[in-house]
């Protein structure tokens, strides 16, 4: 097995930090929503409600996911450059499926059993395995093949653990990869350019256009009746809505990577951590009331911000960034995120149905606890796993010396 990211560029902790920032920014998202629906006394609920800027960082938590897209965008074809630069065949590709898949179905599955085996009946007693037993198959089904984001049917993870939705566009993206990376190593900026038009295309065409692909769908779900609207959102979150922001992350990659080493000047530090800065208050702004607005444009802002204020904050010489995203407690938690993605909702859901406390002791003792659960999950599923994987590309190395 051929080497991953981290063997071939190194440990970037920056990113890792990033990916800390993400699954809290997800976490903190869900509690305020979830939990002002159940609790609306939670005090923290209305202490984020109290305050406009909370609801404006807290409220729009959901771009978290937009960030871990950038991050894979930003990541995964550093392969791909890296070999380009050193005049070296591009990366294998049934060796990269086969790395991806070590690194993620492991804890994907082990996840899937818990939550159809154990958090259904806690949740929804067991008669419903019986009465929705076909449902349920079917969605089990679909999340085995991780296609359970293309039909109304299975795009919500049978109510319990919608954020896997994310999931599977990771998926379908590293299926795409090996194909369009070698073309984004030839032409970079014209390929993110044309990531973003796809990207813009297909989100007009979900809200304005494919009536024959809506009909479709609506008859599929006709049972649970829902709306025209509601299947044009599904459709206009589905991969190719998304294609802009890991053309925008694997744009941050090449551009990191050829800068990568070099030597800042005196003024680098500031000016970086300005452009972050910039880039931050104008993804702020585009949801503040009354902020930026490019009517059905406006979400491009999301990649076109996201994208300045990351590579800004991996670059060499962005010197308060390393302390800010490369301090213990954010590495940690972007090390367990993907584990912390994944239980979080299901444990959200238990916690409101089973827990006797509240008050203010209520977020401190649910964030404790998805920490305990993610970093089991880590530590006993993912680790080894990658472990393995690194064993074996050193076994194969060694072979080949």
């Amino acid at each position: 097995m051929s080497e991953g990211v981290r063997e071939q560029i190194g440990f970037i902790a920056p990113i890792e930090g990033l990916r800390g920032v993400a699954v809290a920014w997800v976490v903190a998202f869900h509690y305020f929503v979830v939990r002002s629906q159940a609790f609306p006394q939670d005090p923290w609920v209305a202490a984020v409600l109290g305050s406009t800027p909370a609801t404006v960082v807290v409220g729009n938590g959901y771009l978290g996911v937009d960030l871990f897209f950038l991050i894979t965008g930003f990541l995964l074809t550093l392969q791909w450059f890296r070999h380009a630069q050193q005049g070296l065949p591009a990366p294998a590709t049934r060796e990269f499926y086969l790395r991806r898949a070590w690194r993620i179905l492991p804890a994907y599955y082990v996840q899937l059993i818990i939550l159809f085996l154990i958090c259904i009946p806690l949740l929804r007693d067991l008669t419903h395995w019986k009465t929705d037993l076909a449902y349920y198959l079917v969605n089990l089904s679909a999340h085995v093949m991780m296609m359970h984001y293309l039909t109304p049917l299975t795009s919500t993870s049978v109510g319990l653990n919608g954020a896997l939705w994310t999931l599977a566009l990771e998926a379908q993206w590293y299926l795409l990869l090996p194909l369009l990376a070698p073309i984004f190593v030839r032409a970079p900026r014209g390929s993110a350019v044309v990531l973003l038009a796809l990207a813009v295309a297909w989100r007009w065409l979900a809200q304005y256009g494919m009536q024959p692909l809506v009909d479709a769908y609506v008859t599929m779900s006709v049972v649970w009746s829902l709306p025209e609207s509601k299947i044009r959102q599904l459709l206009g979150t589905q991969l190719p809505a998304y294609l802009g922001h890991f053309g925008a992350g694997m744009l941050c990659g090449f551009y990191w990577l050829q800068w990568r080493g070099r030597s800042p000047g005196s003024t680098a530090g500031p000016a970086w951590m300005a452009a972050a800065l910039a880039a931050l208050g104008v993804l702020y702004s585009m949801h503040a009331p009354g902020g930026v607005r490019l009517g059905d444009l406006t979400w491009v802002l999301i990649p076109l911000a996201m994208g300045v204020a990351m590579l800004a904050l991996v670059s060499s010489g962005a010197g308060p960034a390393r302390p800010l995203l490369a301090n213990r407690p954010l590495q940690f938690l972007g090390r367990i995120s993907y584990s912390v993605y994944l239980y979080h909702l299901p444990v959200l859901l238990l916690w409101n149905k089973f827990s006797p406390v509240s008050g203010w002791a209520s977020l401190p003792l649910y964030a404790a606890i998805v920490v305990a659960v993610g970093y089991a999950s880590w530590r006993f599923v993912e680790a080894p796993y990658l472990q393995s994987g690194r064993l074996q590309d050193k076994v194969k190395s060694a072979a080949a010396a």
